[in-house]
Parts: C-alpha cells; structure tokens; sequence
C-alpha cells in the first residue's frame, strides 16, 4: 500500500472523516457484529492509519497492534489511541507487517483492500502472521453494489472481475494511491486459493448515499442483505485454513 498520500502534509485524514459518521459508526456495528463476545490474545489493526476503529478492537484483546505505512498516521494515532493499555502501534504494510509468524489471533483490515489491485500479497501477508485457525475481517470496496448493478443494467455491460494488469500495477504505485473495487465472488476465490475459509459475510453502509441513514436498520440488514452483495462495501470474517 501506497504510503505517501497518507502522508502528505495538505491531506487530513482525521477531517476526511468528520462528515462521515454513519460509514464510521455501520463498519463499527460490523466489527462488533463479527467479533462478537469473544476476547483474543492479539489483534493487529493493517493499514489502521490513526487508530479510527483501534479503540474498538482493543476492547477486544490484550494486546491490539496498529501496524501502518505512513508514519504522519503513526504520529496522529499515537495522540488519539493515548492511555489504551496494551496497543502497540509499528511501521508495515499490509503486504510486509513486521510480524511475526504465527503470532496474531485476528487480523483486521478495514479500508485498505481499496488500495490492493492484487490482493494476493496481503493475503499471503496474512496467512503467515496468523496463528492456526486464526481470523481475518477484511473490508473491500464491493463492485457488486446495488447501484453498479443499476449502471450496468442501464448500459448492458456486465460486472466482471477486474483483471490483474501487474505491467499496470507498476506504474499505479509509483505514480499514485490505487483506488479500486474488487468483485465479492471472485476474492472469495481468492481468499480460498490463500489458505482462507469464508465464514461470514457482510454488507456494510447500505444506506450510503441515500437521504435516510437509520443504523437501526444498518445493524439489521447487514448480514440479510450479504447474499445480495448489495452494499458498497463488504465485511467477510475468514478462517486460516492449511494450504
């Protein structure tokens, strides 16, 4: 992941946020959703920028680690995660942490897989730093939402799997941050072909974009409306497998 848009001094990530509580507050009711009741050893918090979803994750573990590439982030999330006990905020990349093998129980990645045309070495990233039957939740940007469905049914082109151009990918990173949606079907196929196993789905702030934003109903239809693939974005709990 890309690291200097993070950390160029004219971009606020703390302001990115302020109009955007709903999103916030629906990928928070998904973490607590997936997490449920249960208390972990570790938890590591990938490309977790300033520690925005850190707070909840900690309530979660004895020890929660923000791993992130930009160090202006690392900074800001040293001030905002102050007096939590037990988190530890390192340098990494979702596709080099720092970690070490085997050594987390659930690994997190909430608004990074955006950034992630091939998913592959996160991934790969992700099966080695966890212990065995470990958890992953990762968040990806959902080509499949209801309002693609809605252009591709005006323009009669269908939604395929964006193919991987690594010749492309090369220029992207060096030039600029990627910004991509990836397609729910086929990055389960992925997660599988990483030693992953899809346990649970969710489609995460449903009412995005529409005049009414009722988290009641957020908290309701996130995982209803997870077969339909219907939101812009997609939570999936997946369990380290043997590959």
């Amino acid at each position: 992941m890309k690291k200097s848009f993070y950390d160029d001094s004219e971009f606020s990530y703390l302001d990115y946020w302020k109009g955007r509580q709903y999103e916030h507050k629906s990928e928070i009711v998904a973490l607590t959703n997936l997490l449920g009741t249960t208390a972990y050893g570790v938890i590591a918090d990938i490309g977790g920028g300033f520690g925005r979803i850190t707070k909840l994750l900690a309530k979660y573990a004895k020890q929660t680690i923000l791993v992130e590439p930009a160090l202006k982030q690392r900074t800001i999330a040293k001030e905002h995660l102050k007096g939590l006990p037990g988190v530890l905020i390192k340098p990494g990349t979702a596709e080099v942490t720092n970690l070490a093998d085997k050594s987390v129980d659930v690994a997190v990645l909430v608004r990074v897989m955006h950034h992630l045309p091939d998913p592959d070495p996160a991934l790969i990233e992700l099966h080695r730093i966890l212990k065995d039957d470990g958890l992953a939740i990762i968040e990806f940007a959902n080509s499949l939402n209801l309002k693609s469905r809605i252009q591709s049914l005006i323009s009669g082109k269908p939604i395929l799997p964006a193919p991987i151009d690594r010749r492309r990918l090369v220029n992207i990173r060096k030039n600029s941050i990627p910004f991509v949606n990836h397609h729910p079907i086929s990055f389960q196929k992925t997660l599988n072909r990483n030693g992953f196993k899809v346990e649970r789905i969710l489609s995460v702030s449903n009412f995005r974009g529409l005049p009414i934003k009722s988290l009641r109903l957020e908290k309701l239809l996130q995982p209803l409306l997870s077969t339909l693939f219907f939101g812009p974005s997609i939570f999936i709990l997946a369990k380290k497998t043997n590959l």
